[in-house]
This record gives structure tokens, C-alpha cells and sequence, in this order.
């Protein structure tokens, strides 16, 4: 199949160079030499068989199934047909076509190989826990029988590193909700945060200022290039999917990348694309148009990114004599990336070729986050990149989360330009924000009647001076210090 897919696009490709062949010369002339060389090539054909004849049988049969004169006709025909390819008036569409039905089949490909990869797993998985099962059940009891099929499942699944960290996100998890689910029954909670959602219709304020298109601002077009190389490491097939990039336009991550960056592949100077436990994918590129060095780090794609977004507890951290406190998995995958980057970076930005050049460190989501505390890591006169390129370094997060404390990220500003997409919850949501929200909604849970007047309102904001929507605002006012409260030492955006 592959090799059909080839041929059909040399066949498309020469077809143009015939046309502009034929724009030069006059059509009978490209005909005839077409021909020429068609009966020429069937000759060569013919002898290649004689040749051959000795040696198999297929041959044999192939010299006694034509007359030796069908070769160099069968030659000159299927050059003359080609003529009929340059009456075409774009192979563009053609092209398209062809990629469309590669990626059809690449889609198909890749949902045969997900399938059969998760039923080999289940079988294994099975098989081992039912081994362990049997081997123990005559000797403990039945939970502890129970908890070693799950240990057991869990290791022929998952490394022992990324059981651990599930582990700890879990032990997280139950931590935030524990001193909730008994005494909360979830349509009185559901209620509550329904009326919280209201908070912003009947006590918000409107923001102030306007907003301006980022190529009015001052390096707006430098940062959407940025943000483009963000979004480009998300992989052809996920860029696709969301509407991002055309179907046909491309045929690889590295290719992705090329397109949405309005580079070439060969400035793609390193890449790692499927990454692992806090090693996000990256691409290290040359951008000649913004005169800068891009390292991209891709967002949230695979499993083992999702265990790195949630493993958000507060994790000491220092910055120019300043302490506070970051996102653990995100400053995991920090280190993890300085470790392995920062030699080859800073011998590359000291090279000829690359020396006036700017290092800008960009990402989205999760890899926007890991970007602005790479940053960090990079910043200051410890830098592991040298004191000459580290003055060249700029980060451009697009849709970054809170990944430090806030006196930590007023530290930050000179460095790193965060880029926030209308009402994207993703930089406004952390491990502090979530307790505050969930506190808030108990909060207004145990007040009688404030969740149903909050929801009251909401229906009667037509009536002026409802005593429904007063009663919501003087409710919303109270709620609205503690939403609004100080963090202290949390993870705040």
C-alpha cells in the first residue's frame, strides 16, 4: 500500500514536470519523445527478460504470454498516457486526495495496533492475577487475596515508578474529598456549586479595560509564532482531530510541527516525541524569522502527562533568594528536562551559526508550565546554559497553569510572558484555588436557603430591587471574601 502511495505521487509529480515541459516545447514534440523513450524502455524490458529466461520460470512465462513486439508498444503507450496527465490543471487536489486516504489508513493502522496492544495486555493481566490469586487464596484471606490482584494487576500494567506516583495522587485525592463525602450527599453539593457558577451573573464585576489584538501589542507577532510552535507539538493525528490543521496537509509529528511554525523540518534540529513520567515530548528549532533558538514542550497527551499534572502538591522552591512553593510534577519534569537539555542548549547558542540567536522557551498547558519553571531553573547567575545565554532567555506560555507561589511569580515577569485564552480555566485553576472553591460551596451548602436563592436570583435578575436577588447578593458578598481570600503559601495563578 505504501509503495502504491509513493508511486501515485511521482506519478502526479512528474505529470507537472511534463507540463512545463510542454509549456517550452510544442505538445507533438513532448509526444514523440515520449514515445521514443517509451519503445526504448520496453526494448530494455524485453532484453532484461531474455536475460532473465534462464534463471526462473516467471520469466518463461511472461516472454511466451506477449509477442516481443507488445513490450516497446506497451512502453510507448504508458509514456503517451501520461501526456493525458499534464491536461490536468492542478495536481493540488489530486495530492490531497492521496494524503487523505494515506491518513485514512494510518487511522485505521493505528486503531488495529491500540486494539490488539490492549487485548494482549488484558490476557496478560489476567493471567497474572489469577496466578497470584490462586497461589494465595488457600493461604490469607479473601481481602488480602483481592489487594494482591491488584498489586499484581498494577505491575503488569504499569512501572513501579508511575504505580508509586498514582499512588500519591490518589492518596491526594482522598485527602481533598475525605472530610466531604460524609457529611455532604452529592445533589445538596451539586446544588451548591451550581450556585457558585451564578456568582459571577449576580455579584460579578465586569473586567476593566479592553482588549486589544495580540498583534497590537508590543512583540505580539514574536508570541503568536511562539504560541504556533506550542500548539505543533501536539502531533499531526491530535492537530487534525481538533481542526487545527487540514487533513492531507501533513504525514508526521515532525512534519506538524514544520507546518504550524511556518518552518522547514530540517530547522528541527532535536526532537522526542512520545516523552515518559516526567519527561513531557520536546523540539529544539531554529525559527530564522523571529531570529530565535524555540524549545517547545508538549502539553498533556499521553497517561503518563496526566499523572504529571496531578501530582500538583506544594513542593519548596527558591528563586533569587526568594522561597516559596511550585508544582511538584511540574518541577519534577523541570529538572528532568535542565538535566538532559542544558549542556546541548548552551553549547549550541555558543556555536557560530547560533550565537546572536535568542533562546525563547515555549509550551501549552503542561508543557507551558514546565516551559516558565525551566525558566526559572535557567534564570540567574548559577544558570547551567552560561552567563552569555542565559541574558538571550524568554519563555512564552500559552495557557499556563499556576505552577509557583505568587511572590514567585512576580519574579517571573521580566522572564516569562503567559498568554491566556479568553475564559480557559486552566491558569486559573491550582491545588489552592480547588480547596477554596470547594470550601465556598460547603461553606454555602450549610447556609439555609443561600444555594436556592443564589439560584433564584439567576431566574428573577429582570425584577429590580427582587428581595431573591438581594438576599443572593448579600450572600455572594460573604462568599465573595473567602473565594477572594488570601492564599497564603498555596499554588494561586
Amino acid at each position: 500500500v505504501n509503495i502504491g502511495f509513493f508511486l501515485g505521487r511521482r506519478i502526479l509529480q512528474l505529470a507537472a514536470g511534463l507540463r512545463s515541459l510542454a509549456n517550452d516545447w510544442s505538445c507533438l514534440t513532448v509526444v514523440a519523445s515520449l514515445a521514443l523513450i517509451g519503445a526504448l524502455l520496453g526494448g530494455l524490458a524485453l532484453w532484461g527478460l531474455f536475460v532473465l529466461a534462464s534463471l526462473g520460470q516467471a520469466a518463461q512465462f511472461l516472454l511466451s504470454a506477449a509477442h516481443p513486439l507488445c513490450w516497446p508498444a506497451a512502453g510507448a503507450l504508458l509514456l503517451v498516457g501520461l501526456c493525458a496527465l499534464t491536461l490536468l490543471p492542478s495536481e493540488a487536489p489530486y495530492f490531497k486526495v492521496l494524503r487523505f486516504l494515506e491518513e485514512t489508513l494510518w487511522f485505521a493502522d493505528a486503531v488495529t495496533w491500540a486494539s490488539l496492544t490492549c487485548s494482549r495486555k488484558t490476557t496478560h493481566v489476567s493471567l497474572r492475577a489469577a496466578g497470584e490469586a490462586l497461589g494465595v487464596l488457600g493461604h490469607v484471606s479473601i481481602g488480602t487475596a483481592l489487594r494482591v490482584v491488584r498489586d499484581s494487576a498494577a505491575g503488569a500494567l504499569l512501572s513501579p515508578s508511575m504505580v508509586a506516583y498514582i499512588g500519591v495522587v490518589a492518596s491526594m485525592f482522598s485527602e481533598y474529598c475525605g472530610h466531604t463525602a460524609e457529611e455532604v450527599r452529592l445533589p445538596e453539593l451539586s446544588m451548591a456549586v451550581a450556585a457558585l457558577a451564578r456568582l459571577q451573573a449576580v455579584a460579578g464585576r465586569a473586567p476593566k479595560g479592553r482588549s486589544r489584538p495580540l498583534e497590537d501589542v508590543d512583540g505580539g507577532t514574536d508570541v503568536q509564532r511562539f504560541v504556533w510552535f506550542a500548539l505543533g507539538m501536539h502531533g499531526h493525528a491530535g492537530l487534525k482531530f481538533l481542526g487545527a490543521i487540514d487533513y492531507g496537509s501533513v504525514g508526521s509529528d515532525l512534519e506538524a510541527l514544520a507546518y504550524c511554525a511556518s518552518i522547514t523540518p530540517a530547522d528541527i534540529l532535536l526532537s522526542e516525541w512520545r516523552g515518559q513520567l516526567h519527561i513531557p515530548g520536546y523540539a529544539l528549532a531554529v525559527d530564522r524569522a523571529s531570529n530565535s533558538v524555540v524549545l517547545a514542550i508538549r502539553g498533556s497527551l499521553w497517561p503518563q502527562d496526566w499523572v504529571t499534572d496531578f501530582d500538583c502538591r506544594p513542593r519548596p522552591f527558591e528563586l533569587d533568594g526568594q522561597r516559596g512553593f511550585a508544582h511538584s510534577g511540574m518541577l519534577t519534569a523541570a529538572e528532568n528536562l535542565s538535566a538532559a537539555l542544558a549542556p546541548v542548549v548552551g553549547s549550541l547558542l555558543r556555536s557560530a551559526p547560533y550565537r546572536d540567536l535568542r533562546l525563547v522557551l515555549t509550551g501549552h498547558s503542561l508543557g507551558a508550565g514546565v516551559a516558565a519553571l525551566l525558566a526559572a531553573l535557567w534564570s540567574g547567575p548559577l544558570s547551567p546554559l552560561g552567563a552569555d545565554v542565559e541574558a538571550r532567555l524568554s519563555c512564552v506560555a500559552y495557557g499556563m497553569p499556576a505552577v509557583v507561589s505568587p511572590h514567585l511569580g512576580h519574579g517571573l515577569r521580566s522572564r516569562v510572558t503567559a498568554v491566556v485564552c479568553a475564559h480557559d480555566f486552566v491558569p486559573r485553576f491550582s491545588l489552592c484555588s480547588s480547596m477554596r472553591f470547594r470550601d465556598a460551596a460547603l461553606r454555602l451548602w450549610r447556609r439555609p436557603g443561600a444555594a436556592a436563592a443564589l439560584l433564584e436570583a439567576h431566574q428573577t435578575t429582570d425584577r429590580e430591587g427582587s428581595g431573591a436577588e438581594e438576599s443572593a447578593r448579600e450572600a455572594a458578598r460573604e462568599l465573595e471574601v473567602l473565594m477572594r481570600g488570601e492564599a497564603g503559601d498555596g499554588l494561586v495563578a
